[in-house]
């Protein structure tokens, strides 16, 4: 107790979003999840036959991209009135994303070194090439491919970024019409899953939505959550929406685990954005449930950059070498790892994070136009 009591405790960013916050953090368990559940599978099953099934689990991630759209339009939709403004937007886009990026990509390349050295490297290692490590410590390598990279979760840091440069003409479609804004959504959407269903040879139920390239796959969501934003008074008018939130959460969980196709996994993300951002746009008192939890959505950021390093030395190193078919042991374990990626991420998030974030915000590049945003 006394130990625990002088540490900070989390907060949400606001008392607004409560259950976007809580979304957000489900949706990094989940792929915390997706990465790491094939340990469980009982000897004489085949794990990658499990993945394939689990693959839509994957799609947290574009619920991330459409939850990043709405809070995006949330916060700065009315603060872009210059090239100035937009400097600083980029700036502290930036500042929340970098600092762990880089700090995360350096961990990643010394366990692989250490791999490599021991001679435990398989055919997942990561390229070494230093264009490879520039381009991914750029963010730049969702667009600009030279070979598998460390920490591999960061394409969608840096298909983030291409959203962030790309936002002031969300923004623009959005103020002159919501209904148009959302008609560019709907027109994405289609276009991606177009895409999809022809990279499988037009077999619709099959298509693979993580396949797209990562652009690609952002668009459509991040255009999505920015338009739900613009047309937020109706939106606003769901009625149950909370109950609506619990239902489409719980019909995403089993699309996800009992392999529906991607396709429709992904109505279902969609689905629950909506739930969620209805729930937090009525401005009624949240459950003691959402209250209790949301604050842990402040972590969602650090979970989903440590997590891969975690699960490659505990549970793919360790774990499978070590382990495997003894299911006390595995699950012993998968809970140190699950454990040890929540409380690095506290640490990452108050004392690495939040202190850069801050110091890099101040750094006068431009002239501070933006006060009081809510750090996403």
């Amino acid at each position: 107790m006394g130990l625990t009591a002088n540490l900070p405790r989390l907060k949400p960013a606001s008392g607004e979003l409560l259950h976007l916050d809580l979304m957000r953090f489900v949706a990094s368990a989940g792929i915390v999840f997706h990465h790491s559940h094939e340990f469980f599978v009982p000897a004489g099953r085949n794990p990658f036959t499990v993945r394939e099934q689990t693959a839509g689990l994957a799609l947290f991630v574009d619920l991330f991209f459409v939850i990043s759209g709405f809070v995006i339009a949330y916060i700065y939709s009315e603060r872009m009135h210059s090239l100035r403004d937009y400097g600083v937007f980029l700036q502290r886009r930036a500042a929340r994303l970098v600092p762990l990026h880089w700090l995360t990509l350096l961990a990643s390349i010394a366990v692989w070194s250490l791999f490599v050295r021991l001679h435990c490297a398989g055919e997942h290692t990561p390229s070494f090439r230093p264009k490879c490590i520039a381009e991914t410590a750029l963010l730049v390598h969702s667009f600009l491919f030279c070979g598998r990279p460390f920490n591999g979760v960061t394409w969608s840091l840096s298909a983030e970024m291409v959203m962030y440069i790309a936002f002031p003409l969300f923004a623009f479609v959005g103020a002159k019409s919501a209904r148009l804004l959302i008609g560019l959504a709907l027109v994405c959407l289609p276009t991606a899953v177009a895409l999809a269903a022809y990279q499988n040879e037009w077999n619709w139920l099959s298509a693979s939505w993580i396949d797209l390239p990562p652009v690609a796959r952002a668009v459509p969501s991040f255009a999505f959550g920015a338009a739900l934003f613009y047309n937020r008074e109706r939106v606003r008018e769901l009625p149950a929406s909370g109950s609506l939130l619990a239902a489409a959460t719980a019909g995403l969980l089993a699309a996800m685990i009992f392999g529906l196709p991607q396709l429709i996994t992904l109505l279902l993300v969609y689905a629950v954005a909506i739930a969620a951002t209805g729930a937090d746009l009525k401005c009624r008192a949240p459950s003691a449930f959402v209250r209790r939890f949301a604050p842990l959505g402040q972590l969602t950021y650090s979970v989903y950059m440590w997590h891969l390093i975690f699960i490659l030395i505990l549970i793919n190193a360790f774990g499978e070498k070590f382990l495997h078919g003894n299911l006390f042991a595995a699950a012993m374990a998968a809970a140190v790892c699950y454990i040890g990626i929540l409380a690095v991420s506290y640490f990452s998030f108050f004392f690495i994070e939040t202190p850069a974030r801050r110091w890099l915000d101040g750094v006068t590049l431009f002239k501070p136009a933006l006060t009081n945003a809510i750090p996403l």
